[in-house]
């Protein structure tokens, strides 16, 4: 009897384990290609991005006048972090887009920036997705805290305790308004909701959303902030998918980052006690936005996703093929040995007093 599913029939003979081998005899060998190609070039992107990273502090470490400035001038070190996220992040992305966009086959590869459709979505989604994206930061919050309580605490959330601050004047705050929410925003966005997952939705867009989140999760490469940049990066990608524009998720991703660096702000001019009232206050208050958003959406669209079927095989199949294409897995390696580092124990044995 069939059982009314894409895949055949009740009883018989169970489906073939799935190997590498056999991706490549499937009869969707065409887009197990196309796809093992684009986990490979934008693998390259991900090791680019390592490499320049592992580049930028070498030269400062090597440069005494400059690592002086950077260790003792927070705007100088903003200025360069500024830099850093323009050559370290936007372009080896920006190489991994001419890449796939030229050879991948792809022909609707674009970067959508035009206006959102409909219009009346970007303005509930932005803070529903805000309050998706604070819901990720305070579980990432309570998980980091009780990491620490049990003995395995992580060097990045020690770090994030002890906030540099800003920098003096006028001229200090929008360098730290640039530095913290908006070219992180825009650069941060259109490499990985503009090329990873525009490229990826040619075989389904969930998959495409699932899959940019998660690599946006891992260079970030340490334990506190991967598991919300998953988080955000779900939230952020449907964001930037239904309602077809970058625009939505550029906000979404700003307006995180400006909470942030009002956060900072208020502690450096009136002190730690109204930083925290602040913080708690806009947490909660746009997760109790973002919940109401949301709920308006979802009466505006019972049906939710809007999101385009995956095509072109089984999910664990694109997975395969995208995840475990050689230059793909070995920065997934890269990034997985810098994540293990952030644990305070193992960094420890590491690295001796």
């Amino acid at each position: 009897m069939y059982n009314n599913q894409p895949n055949g029939y009740y009883g018989g003979r169970a489906p073939k384990r799935l190997t590498v081998s056999g991706l490549f005899r499937d009869p969707e060998f065409r887009f197990n290609r196309l796809l093992f190609f684009t986990g490979n070039v934008i693998g390259l992107g991900v090791v680019g991005y390592l490499a320049m990273s592992f580049m930028f502090s070498l030269m400062l470490k090597m440069n005494g006048r400059i690592y002086g400035l950077y260790d003792g001038d927070l705007a100088y070190r903003y200025l360069l972090e500024i830099l850093y996220s323009f050559f370290c992040v936007g372009a080896p992305f920006l190489i991994v887009y001419i890449i796939l966009k030229n050879k991948s086959g792809i022909d609707d590869l674009r970067v959508p920036l035009g206006k959102a459709f409909p219009g009346a979505d970007m303005y509930l989604l932005i803070p529903a997705g805000l309050g998706v994206c604070f819901i990720g930061s305070v579980l990432t919050n309570y998980f980091a805290a009780w990491a620490d309580s049990n003995g395995f605490g992580f060097n990045s959330y020690y770090e994030a305790l002890n906030d540099p601050g800003a920098p003096d004047g006028v001229a200090g705050v929008i360098i730290l308004i640039l530095h913290s929410a908006v070219v992180p925003a825009i650069v941060e966005e259109l490499a990985f909701r503009g090329v990873v997952m525009q490229t990826l939705r040619k075989f389904g867009d969930v998959f495409a959303i699932v899959s940019s989140a998660v690599l946006f999760g891992l260079i970030h490469a340490n334990m506190t902030q991967v598991p919300f940049a998953i988080v955000a990066g779900i939230a952020l990608g449907y964001c930037a998918t239904v309602t077809g524009t970058l625009r939505t998720s550029i906000t979404v991703h700003f307006l995180n980052n400006f909470v942030s660096v009002m956060v900072t702000l208020i502690s450096r001019y009136f002190g730690d006690t109204p930083a925290t009232v602040f913080s708690s206050v806009a947490m909660y208050g746009f997760i109790i936005i973002g919940l109401i958003a949301f709920a308006v959406y979802a009466l505006r669209h019972p049906y939710l996703t809007r999101l385009r079927p995956g095509r072109f095989g089984a999910v664990q199949k694109k997975a395969a093929c995208f995840f475990l294409a050689p230059v793909m897995a070995a920065a997934i390696l890269w990034v997985a040995w810098y994540i293990i580092l952030d644990v305070s124990p193992v960094y420890d044995f590491f690295n001796p007093v």
